[in-house]
């Protein structure tokens, strides 16, 4: 009898997404091996999320086997079966992101006997791809510059706002959400803020409303649904003067991080 099992974990890159099989006879025979998928689709557990027969292959080493519904697709040849275990693998391919979670389909697996050309088994594979958690943030401008010149230096209650607004990417696999943790804020010159000007179609809601930024304290810039890619986020900071006074001279490093994590309520 043909037996599948797995090695490893579930392997994500930005196209596929990679299962290692481990296909053995526990009699040491060599076989045949066909697989049929008995579904249309490869599903997750909740049932919202279906990919295309047409997207999974198994790799053999030696080609890539692509499959169409109750139909047998030969994966082990016998040039390639000596009745050692063999290593493939099982790939969703060109699929885009796939929001995490536990993805599986039934397969059938046919083993025929090398020798007799008689079907020596048949028996079941619940195929799974256990999609992990993706949470990836760019940002492909300058470190925001706040420049303070001489004639803003003695304007009242005068704003200034960073040269280059930096621009936040986002790919994620989950609802998500963008915060600014301010845990490392130095000193000032004055008031700081920051908002959002613009943001992709696939953002929900943003910050568009200056919030003030003060030291320990996680301000939320965005949200947004799964499944993202490349979605953005462009964030401004500025300077405002404290009422009744002018901003002080110097130079102010001042440090804030980009957070993304899974969304919330």
């Amino acid at each position: 009898m043909v037996v599948f099992d797995y090695i490893g974990e579930t392997y994500v890159t930005p196209n596929n997404i990679e299962r290692t099989l481990l296909v053995s006879s526990d009699d040491g025979r060599s076989y045949n091996v066909a697989v049929r998928p008995l579904e249309e689709a490869i599903t997750n557990t909740d049932g919202d999320v279906s990919i295309p027969l047409e997207y999974l292959f198994i790799n053999n080493t030696r080609e890539d086997v692509y499959f169409k519904y109750n139909e047998f697709s030969n994966v082990l040849l016998q040039q390639d079966s000596d009745g050692a275990p063999k290593n493939m693998t099982a790939k969703i391919k060109n699929f885009g992101i796939v929001p995490a979670g536990t993805y599986s389909i039934m397969l059938e697996i046919q083993a025929t006997d090398n020798q007799t050309g008689e079907i020596a088994s048949v028996s079941s594979f619940n195929l799974q791809f256990i999609v992990p958690v993706v949470h990836e943030l760019n940002t492909y401008s300058e470190t925001p510059k706040i420049v303070v010149s001489a004639n803003d230096v003695f304007k009242k209650s005068h704003k200034v706002v960073n040269e280059v607004s930096p621009m936040i990417y986002i790919r994620s696999n989950t609802d998500w959400v963008l915060t600014l943790d301010t845990r490392d804020f130095g000193d000032t010159i004055g008031d700081y803020y920051v908002r959002t000007t613009a943001a992709s179609g696939k953002v929900t809601s943003r910050l568009q409303e200056r919030a003030k930024i003060t030291p320990d304290r996680e301000i939320i810039l965005a949200r947004g649904k799964a499944p993202a890619e490349n979605d953005y986020v462009t964030v401004e900071f500025s300077v405002e003067s404290p009422a009744n006074d002018v901003l002080r001279a110097g130079d102010y490093t001042n440090r804030v991080k980009y957070v993304l994590r899974e969304g919330d309520e």
